[in-house]
């Protein structure tokens, strides 16, 4: 990975969905085929993916040994790759006001408060939060989709 940009446009805070594959579960091709550009990028976390993470994986799994030795190799891989971000109380305010204003997903709304808090890039294919950040002209320069990773 290549730290040595750290710019708004270099930093990119990981949507729930793009910790899937580092995790061991595949999703999505557009999110698979935006990891072959990650590199160039500093990647960040949040424990609040992570949790959401592990809600969808416990869903589909059976709990074999096997696959909890790939989820935790993969928080391994995670937390060796990527840093770690907090989150902060201004995020929390900022989330509480977008869930005010009609998007209940709280998950989204704290992902998307931290990029911000922290002038971060929130990557993610979450329309409806791109629409409800267009809608309430909240900053899209914390936003990026996988089609816009150089």
């Amino acid at each position: 990975m290549n730290r040595k940009n750290s710019s708004i446009n270099n930093r990119i805070l990981l949507d729930t969905s793009f910790l899937l594959p580092i995790l061991g579960f595949e999703t999505s091709n557009e999110i698979m085929e935006a990891f072959h550009k990650l590199g160039f990028y500093e990647l960040y976390y949040s424990d609040i993916s992570l949790l959401e993470a592990l809600w969808k994986i416990v869903k589909t799994i059976r709990g074999s040994e096997e696959e909890i030795t790939r989820i935790k190799e993969g928080i391994r891989a995670l937390r060796s790759t990527a840093k770690h971000v907090n989150v902060e109380e201004e995020a929390v305010e900022n989330a509480i006001n977008m869930y005010k204003l009609g998007h209940r997903d709280m998950i989204d709304n704290l992902l998307y408060s931290i990029a911000k808090t922290e002038k971060l890039k929130l990557l993610t294919t979450d329309k409806n939060l791109i629409e409800f950040i267009e809608k309430h002209k909240h900053p899209k320069e914390n936003i990026i989709h996988p089609k816009e990773l150089k």
